[in-house]
């Protein structure tokens, strides 16, 4: 994780009193990582520290997948420079865009690799080096909810299988309904492409907002479900559930429609906000550093994307 950390108090505002605000509530701080950052140093910097922790040399990584938001250029990603600056001279690379979905969707492209035998070594980056650079974006409500972090994961063959079910399942008549472009300039709205295009922001209207709520509500607790299916387990058997986390507002009612009360559910909220498709591995990982996870728990994860045109979940066995 970046190690700035930015309070509330910190932030810019020109929404006056947000303390009751729904894209606001359950954040009281997050992690900024540009101007100390790029993207590519970010993420480097969490796959040397997941190498070093296990024990692998980087030249036996067979490939790297890598999911960013934002890169540090329009063309290419920065997963290439991961791979250079971590030296993983052997390593094939591969960009993934699906959002808050990016990293199941990797983990479950990692899997399929390594079982059709073309590799056998992959890790899975995430970066999140967004709200840190949008300063015009800060000063609204709803950026306040959103933090920066990178997360690594290797994924390697093995005789006792971690994952034991996948699913993702899309969505396209949600397609747009939540996008990341241009504000508008002058009561323009000029595409990202054009000179004069304004900064980089997310939209929100009281609208989109009720349709989101409604639509990820059911797509996500459903999700879980065909995901403990797939595994062959029942609710009582997950130790712990990780979701996605928009606000303190959405977790609270998974978490109620799934099943599962706070003592069998973990989420990093409070101190790292939203990280986009980093949120369920530093999640993941913030649990097994607080020694809540032991070897053989059963972990479901689940999460959505932009406005739920993706959704994703899976089940591990941790050992």
């Amino acid at each position: 994780m970046p190690e700035r950390v930015v309070s509330n108090s910190e932030l810019p505002s020109e929404g006056g009193d947000l303390s009751d605000h729904a894209f606001f509530a359950g954040v009281h701080e997050r992690r900024f990582a540009w101007p100390d950052y790029t993207s590519a140093q970010l993420g480097a910097k969490a796959l040397e520290k997941l190498l070093e922790r296990n024990g692998v040399a980087a030249a036996d990584v067979d490939l790297i997948i890598c999911a960013s938001q934002l890169n540090d250029a329009f063309s290419p990603g920065v997963g290439t420079a991961i791979q250079y600056a971590v030296g993983a001279t052997k390593a094939a690379v591969l960009q993934v865009d699906n959002g808050c979905c990016s990293w199941i969707s990797s983990i479950n492209t990692a899997r399929a690799f390594i079982d059709s035998g073309q590799y056998r070594t992959v890790a899975v980056v995430t970066v999140t080096n967004f709200v840190s650079r949008l300063e015009e974006f800060q000063k609204a409500p709803e950026s306040r909810v959103l933090g920066d972090g990178a997360s690594a994961t290797l994924v390697t063959a093995g005789d006792e299988p971690t994952i034991l079910s996948i699913h993702e399942q899309a969505f396209g008549e949600n397609w747009g309904a939540l996008k990341v472009e241009p504000d508008t300039v002058e009561g323009m709205e000029i595409p990202y492409w054009s000179a004069g295009s304004g900064a980089l922001t997310v939209k929100f209207d009281q609208s989109m907002l009720a349709r989101l709520y409604t639509v990820t509500m059911e797509q996500l607790p459903q999700a879980v479900d065909i995901a403990l299916e797939k595994a062959g387990v029942e609710n009582k058997d997950i130790a712990f559930l990780i979701t996605h986390q928009p606000n303190e507002k959405y977790v609270a009612e998974w978490r109620k429609r799934c099943g599962f009360d706070d003592s069998r559910a973990h989420d990093t909220l409070g101190v790292y906000g939203n990280m986009f498709q980093g949120t369920l591995p530093v999640t993941f990982a913030d649990a097994l550093d607080k020694k809540m996870i032991s070897p053989g728990d059963l972990i479901a994860f689940a999460t959505f994307s932009h406005g739920g045109e993706l959704v994703g979940s899976m089940v591990w066995r941790w050992n």
